[in-house]
């Protein structure tokens, strides 16, 4: 039984950051109809900005995981306006080719910048554990499950009850019909770049003390996040949250019951499986070409 608890919670960890990245990845389709292969290196990022702060700056883990999520906010910003402002009406290849140079750019700069060894970040919750049904968890995991629940609620939140969540909900439905009413559709696809960067955020200050920052940990991390979004159909939030956490449960049970060499098949065949019963993903509908 002990061995079955911390496994579901190693799922539901890594469920967790899938979920929020994919959830980033989900809402960028949606609402702008790009897919953004840089997504991964977004958490990369804000796993280095958390590094700094807690190593350079010296800042409490608390306050370097906040400060984290906000500078998260302005990277989204600078790379809606750098890059998806631009790409925004230009051929898909042209977005495919786009954001995946942001992302070799992103990994060779933090390899020059801080080399590619792991950098630790330390935080008092990785070093507590707790009694769970038997099973010593640590306190971080359960932190991670918090506030990634938080996070999906506050989203709920804004993208149900403000008139900017409403705005980007209409244009995801029908973006053109929603410009002809007069939706300021620049500014809302500014703030869902910095949505997803800041769930980003959340999931680098979150999983950053469990797992270190390195160059190349959003590169999995994007494979991961984009079944996840296929298999929960593209542009859905909602089902690419649940694929997130199907996939991260899947993942921790084939690692705790087989072997860590059959953890990707695993994940990748139940994305497999699913697509087969549902083409177009659990909650998905047609993509228009």
């Amino acid at each position: 039984m002990s061995g079955l608890v911390d496994q579901l919670v190693n799922g539901l960890t890594l469920g967790s950051q899938y979920a929020l990245v994919a959830a980033g990845l989900a809402l960028i389709f949606g609402v702008l109809e790009i897919v953004n292969f840089a997504h991964g290196e977004l958490v990369m990022v804000g796993a280095y900005l958390l590094y700094a702060g807690s190593a350079y700056l010296g800042l409490p883990y608390p306050v370097a995981a906040l400060a984290t999520v906000a500078g998260m906010v302005v990277v989204g910003v600078g790379f809606y306006l750098a890059v998806v402002h631009r790409i925004l009406h230009r051929g898909w290849q042209v977005q495919l080719v786009a954001t995946l140079a942001v992302s070799i750019v992103l990994v060779n700069l933090a390899t020059v910048v801080e080399g590619s060894l792991p950098k630790t970040v330390y935080s008092e919750q990785s070093l507590r554990t707790v009694q769970l049904a038997g099973t010593p968890i640590a306190v971080q995991r359960l932190v991670v499950l918090g506030v990634t629940a938080l996070t999906f609620g506050a989203l709920v939140v804004f993208l149900h009850r403000t008139r900017t969540g409403r705005a980007m909900r209409a244009l995801a439905q029908n973006r053109e019909a929603a410009v002809v009413v007069g939706l300021p559709a620049t500014r809302i696809g500014l703030v869902t770049v910095a949505t997803a960067a800041a769930m980003a955020g959340v999931a680098a200050a979150t999983i950053t003390p469990l797992y270190s920052a390195s160059p190349t940990m959003g590169t999995l991390l994007s494979v991961k996040a984009f079944a996840a979004v296929i298999m929960g159909g593209f542009g859905n939030v909602s089902g690419a949250v649940l694929s997130g956490f199907v996939l991260g449960i899947s993942e921790a049970l084939a690692i705790g019951y087989l072997s860590s060499a059959y953890a990707d098949v695993i994940v990748f065949s139940v994305m497999i499986a699913v697509l087969l019963v549902r083409p177009h993903g659990l909650f998905g509908r047609a993509v228009r070409a």
